[in-house]
């Protein structure tokens, strides 16, 4: 049996092809409003999937039609899930007469070209997930794992066109999980390793890839603390890139944040941490001096300075905290002015606690 989804057939073909079908037009209730002018090869090829989708036929030529009509709409949800329908009931046929990986790569490969001029199509990514899905259930792991890096080379390949694709970076955090393989996770940051400070340090999704990265998918669970810090380490040598670029500050806080609130954190060990991230924070203001910039005026970086002298929570720390606010809010960032002072009352209440 041929491949279906390399089985091109035209709106021409259909007559002959569904010559027991009697097309089902769309019914558009009897008071139109606004009449859609489809083309007519769309409203055909529309019509005879109406009919077989009624009648729930999950055949070869039904799925050849399936392609059809995704050329003319490839975000056509229900078409995409007849398909998959399609296929799973051609794959479980017991006269096995289809190669599996074959014919499934043969959809990736369709999938992708559905999606060429349109990479953020939903619908499309949901596909080769369910592809995958299906591989894991229904073969081994081997094949699975074949499968796997397949789609994390995809990947890597959209990122080339569009380094921040949403759809892709989800796609990928999905297929990392599932594998459950540990070796995955360094090859992951190195991968992440090559978004940031070889792409793009600005990339906030090559940033949120590295914390999954990191936590080896386990994201309820913090690092442990030379983890931790190497990756504290990390944030901050994509500062001194960037001080102004908001993702690797945010990084170096959400670690901070993370071993300040785990239960194991012992206090002398918290001390020194907040204490040798702040002072390294300060540092960075020398790479905005030696580029002739205000070293007092970098948003970002300032906003980093609170967040971890907040933590220390010291009356000296809180004191210095409120005044970056009160600069924040009055001069270097007014878009976020009443954010500022919300977060000045904070602090000033906190500091009234340890004056009674």
């Amino acid at each position: 049996m041929a491949s279906s989804t390399t089985t091109m057939i035209t709106t021409e073909d259909l007559p002959a092809l569904f010559h027991d079908v009697t097309p089902i037009p769309q019914d558009e209730g009897p008071h139109i409003v606004c009449r859609i002018d489809y083309p007519p090869e769309f409203t055909i090829a529309y019509d005879y999937f109406r009919a077989l989708s009624a009648k729930d036929e999950w055949s070869e030529r039904a799925l050849q039609l399936t392609t059809l009509c995704l050329q003319f709409n490839p975000a056509n949800y229900t078409v995409w899930h007849f398909r998959r329908k399609c296929m799973w009931a051609l794959l479980m046929k017991e006269d096995k007469s289809i190669d599996l990986e074959a014919f499934l790569v043969n959809d990736l490969t369709l999938a992708a070209a559905l999606g060429g001029e349109n990479p953020k199509n939903y619908q499309i990514w949901y596909h080769r997930r369910a592809i995958l899905e299906y591989v894991e259930q229904q073969t081994n792991k081997e094949l699975f794992y074949t499968f796997c890096r397949r789609e994390l080379d995809y990947t890597a390949e959209v990122f080339q066109e569009d380094s921040k694709n949403y759809h892709a970076w989800c796609f990928r955090q999905w297929i990392l999980q599932t594998m459950k393989a540990p070796a995955i996770w360094q090859e992951e940051m190195d991968f992440s390793h090559q978004m940031i400070m070889d792409g793009d340090v600005r990339n906030n999704s090559a940033w949120n890839q590295r914390w999954l990265a990191a936590h080896r998918g386990q994201l309820t669970t913090p690092l442990a603390l030379e983890t931790a810090q190497s990756e504290a380490d990390y944030a901050l040598q994509g500062a001194r890139i960037d001080p102004y670029n908001e993702c690797p500050w945010r990084y170096l806080i959400a670690i901070l944040k993370e071993q300040c609130r785990s239960s194991t954190m012992e206090e002398d060990k918290r001390t020194w941490l907040l204490q040798h991230y702040l002072d390294h924070a300060e540092l960075v203001k020398e790479v905005l001096k030696e580029a002739d910039k205000d070293p007092e005026a970098c948003p970002n970086l300032s906003a980093a300075l609170v967040d971890i002298l907040e933590m220390k929570g010291d009356t000296e720390a809180l004191t210095h905290a409120k005044q970056l606010m009160h600069y924040l809010e009055h001069d270097i960032d007014p878009i976020r002015a009443r954010y500022w002072a919300f977060r000045s009352k904070t602090i000033e209440q906190a500091l009234s606690l340890k004056s009674d």
